[in-house]
C-alpha cells in the first residue's frame, strides 16, 4: 500500500469515528437540552404567575377595586410581544379579562379552543373547564382544531378572593427554532473542531510515523546486509561441503579399492571361548544384531567377532561380498532367490536361512544389480 494511500485512509477513519461520535454526543445534548429548557420555563412561568397573582392579591387588599386592578394589568401588559412568551389574565367562565392584544379582551374561551396536558399526566382536559374549576396547573397547551397554531407551554395560578386566573404562555415552536439556531450554530462548531482535531491527528500519526519509518528503514537494511551476507556464506558452505562430499567419496573408493585389492584368505572369530581361524570362503552371511557381529557358515555354524561390520567388509572380497544394508553382509553363493519387496525394494532368500529378512532398500538396488552383474 503507497504511503500517500495509508495517510488518506488514516485521516478518513479518524474523521468518521470523530463525526460519529460528535454526531451522537450531539443529538443527546440537544434533547437534553430541549427538556431543560422547556422544564426552565414551565418553572419560570410558574413564578411568574404565582407574583403576578400576589401583586393583584395586595392591590385587592389595598382598597383598588377590581376593575381598577384589571386597568393596571392591561395597562402593563398591553403590547408586549407575544410570539414568544406573554401574560393575560381570565376568569373562571373563560372569558380575557386582560390580553396584550386588545382586540382579544372580552373575548370567552370555547370548550373547543384548546386543551391541557397537566406536567406528568397523560390526561388532557379543555382549558375551559381548567379555567372553571379553578385549577393552578402547568403543563403543554395544544389546539387539535387549529393545525396553525404552535403549542405552548402554559402556567395558571388562581387569584384568591377572585374568580380571576392569571396565565403564562410561551411558544414551543419560537422556542425550538431558537433552540435550533443554537443547536445549527453548534454544529458547525462541532463540524468545524471535528476537522481541526482530525487534521492534527493526522499531521501528529504522520510525523510519528515518518520518525519510526525512519528507524525502520535503517533496521531493514540493515537485515537485508545480513541476508546478503547469510547467502554468501550458504553458497560457501555448499561449495565446501560438495568439496568435502567428493573428496569423502573418492577416499573411500580409493581405500575400497585399496582393501579389495588385498583381500583376506581367513579371519579369527570365536565361540564360546574358543579362538577360531575360519575360512573365508565359508562364510554365508554376517549380521549384526543388537550390538554383536554374528557370523554365519555354509553349513549354519555361529561364530562371534569382536569386529565391526565395516571391518570385516574391508577384509572381503567385493566381487563377492556384498553389504545389503546395516545388519547384513551376504555371500553371492549364499543367495538362492532375490523378490519384489514393497515399491521399489528387494528381499534377499539367502542360504542357510535368516531369522531376519533382509532388504535391499530402493536406494541400493541400482548398486546391488551392478554388483550383481559384474
Amino acid at each position: 500500500m503507497k504511503k500517500a494511500r495509508l495517510y488518506t485512509l488514516t485521516l478518513i477513519g479518524i474523521s468518521i469515528v470523530v463525526l460519529i461520535i460528535s454526531f451522537i454526543s450531539s443529538t443527546y445534548l440537544y434533547h437534553s437540552a430541549k427538556e431543560k429548557l422547556c422544564n426552565s420555563k414551565l418553572e419560570s412561568g410558574e413564578r411568574e404567575v404565582r407574583e403576578i397573582s400576589r401583586l393583584l392579591e395586595q392591590q385587592l387588599r389595598g382598597g383598588l377595586s377590581k376593575d381598577q386592578v384589571i386597568h393596571n394589568l392591561q395597562i402593563s401588559i398591553e403590547n408586549t410581544d407575544i410570539k414568544s412568551d406573554f401574560i393575560c389574565m381570565y376568569d373562571q367562565k373563560g372569558i380575557e379579562l386582560c390580553h396584550p392584544n386588545p382586540a382579544l379582551v372580552g373575548l370567552k374561551i370555547k370548550e373547543d379552543n384548546s386543551q391541557v396536558n397537566r406536567t406528568g399526566q397523560k390526561e388532557f382536559k379543555p382549558l375551559s373547564t381548567v379555567l372553571e374549576q379553578g385549577e393552578k396547573i402547568g403543563g403543554i397547551r395544544t389546539f387539535p382544531n387549529n393545525p396553525e397554531r404552535k403549542s405552548e407551554i402554559i402556567n395558571i395560578n388562581p387569584v384568591a378572593g377572585t374568580d380571576w386566573m392569571v396565565a403564562s404562555h410561551a411558544n414551543l415552536a419560537v422556542l425550538e427554532e431558537e433552540l435550533s439556531d443554537l443547536y445549527l450554530q453548534f454544529a458547525v462548531s462541532l463540524f468545524l473542531s471535528t476537522v481541526f482535531i482530525s487534521i492534527c491527528c493526522y499531521i501528529m500519526i504522520r510525523l510519528i510515523y515518518r520518525k519510526y519509518e525512519s528507524v525502520f528503514d535503517l533496521e531493514k537494511e540493515e537485515l537485508n546486509y545480513r541476508v546478503n551476507e547469510l547467502q554468501i556464506l550458504n553458497l560457501q558452505l555448499n561449495s565446501n561441503q560438495q568439496k568435502l562430499q567428493n573428496l569423502t567419496h573418492d577416499t573411500i573408493e580409493d581405500d575400497k579399492s585399496k582393501d579389495s585389492e588385498t583381500p583376506k584368505k581367513r579371519i579369527l572369530t570365536y565361540h564360546k571361548d574358543e579362538l577360531i581361524k575360519l575360512d573365508i570362503e565359508n562364510i554365508a552371511y554376517v549380521l549384526l544384531d543388537t550390538g554383536i557381529t554374528y557370523i554365519y557358515t555354509f553349513d549354519n555354524r555361529q561364530f562371534t567377532s569382536s569386529n565391526s561390520l565395516d571391518e570385516i567388509m574391508k577384509w572381503l572380497d567385493q566381487t563377492i561380498f556384498y553389504r545389503a544394508n546395516r545388519q547384513f553382509i551376504v555371500n553371492i553363493n549364499s543367495i538362492s532367490s532375490i523378490l519384489l519387496y514393497g515399491k521399489n525394494q528387494l528381499k534377499l532368500i539367502i542360504k542357510p536361512d535368516s531369522k531376519i529378512d533382509i532388504i535391499i532398500s530402493k536406494n541400493k538396488v541400482s548398486e546391488f544389480k551392478n554388483w550383481l552383474d559384474q
